[in-house]
């Protein structure tokens, strides 16, 4: 069950961005050679409306061959014979559409659930897996109302008065469905990398349900949360960046395997529409990465247009076909080594 729909989710994301290319192609008149699920060798393929439609055996992508795209292209249908503006708009097409895609998943999640509304309650969202908190027995959705002596009504509040337990232990009240608990927990004097001191992930954040016809604010909610995404991922890959240029290996970082571990996980413990928020938060991951200006991302590529775009002149159609081909080599041989590094993790634990 949990292996169809990550596979089918993250079929879906590749078919939305290469979409994004293969319309913007369309639009400013440019020749589709092949649509491509997967990367080659293929497993089957048909050509209809002049363009190849294959599927693939390497599920870790997809792409859309452009006529003309490493140069030789001859008449209006070729992509190296377009304006900058023109190829500018093919290689941001699938990003475009990845956004689109995400501000779409939230926005009917956010319809359907409810927006997300802040509150002066701190809720339990998360407890992480052979934490103090859960083998006191703190469950989702209980609203923690003190830590000690205070009392909380932001989340920021429980973080900054549990740091001062360090190696003790602390009293805390929960509401759990309107009936008030005491539960008395250890502090750990360091928390382990991605959990807090209790193994809590908490929220001032609670979701109102909207009325049919306010779908509108729906939408608004979606497109806030993938600013909100948008912001935390751009920010992490930026210092990702900054760490690899230092030397730095990047920690935590997850390929194929372990996005379908948090696809299983997300579905077991919060349901179908968590794992959809879940792919929504990777499309805008997607987008991201993508803009990065590494040779055979999209990012890489848009330099090139950058340049003629400058320069009034096409780049080396060889220069630039020999960067991104060694580019696609780099960022082959990383999705490799990251899933070494899920595999191993597996191993470990």
């Amino acid at each position: 069950m949990d292996i169809l729909i990550f596979v089918l989710a993250l079929s879906i994301l590749v078919l939305v961005h290469e979409f994004g290319h293969f319309f913007a192609a369309k639009i400013t008149g440019v020749k589709v050679e092949e649509f491509g699920l997967g990367l080659p060798p293929k497993i089957l393929s048909w050509k209809k409306w002049g363009t190849i439609w294959s599927l693939n055996w390497l599920p870790i992508g997809g792409f859309c061959k452009l006529y003309g795209e490493e140069g030789g292209g001859s008449g209006k249908d070729a992509f190296n014979n377009k304006n900058p503006w023109q190829k500018g708009l093919i290689v941001l097409g699938g990003v475009l559409m990845n956004l689109v895609l995400a501000i779409t998943i939230f926005s009917v999640v956010y319809t359907i659930l409810g927006i997300p509304v802040d509150t002066d309650r701190v809720r339990i969202i998360g407890v992480a897996k052979d934490s103090p908190a859960e083998a006191v027995g703190l469950k989702i959705e209980d609203v923690v109302v003190s830590v000690g002596d205070r009392e909380l009504k932001k989340a920021a509040e429980l973080t900054e008065e549990v740091a001062k337990y360090k190696g003790r232990k602390v009293e805390i009240v929960v509401d759990r469905k309107g009936e008030k608990e005491l539960f008395v927990i250890p502090v750990r004097e360091k928390a382990p990398d991605g959990q807090g001191l209790l193994g809590l992930v908490i929220s001032n954040t609670e979701m109102k349900k909207i009325k049919w016809y306010e779908f509108y604010k729906g939408i608004g909610a979606g497109f806030k949360e993938a600013y909100f995404w948008g912001k935390i991922i751009f920010d992490g890959v930026t210092k990702m960046v900054g760490g690899l240029l230092k030397g730095q290996v990047p920690k935590d970082v997850s390929g194929p395997i372990g996005m379908y571990q948090a696809t299983s996980s997300i579905r077991m413990n919060q349901g179908i529409l968590a794992v959809v928020h879940f792919f929504g938060v990777v499309s805008v991951n997607l987008a991201i990465v993508n803009v990065l200006p590494f040779p055979a991302l999209d990012g890489g590529r848009i330099i090139f247009v950058f340049y003629e775009l400058i320069s009034r002149r096409r780049a080396n159609q060889k220069f630039e076909l020999m960067v991104n081909n060694l580019g696609m080599m780099i960022l082959l041989s990383l999705i490799a080594l990251i899933t070494f590094g899920d595999v191993y993790r597996l191993i470990v634990k």
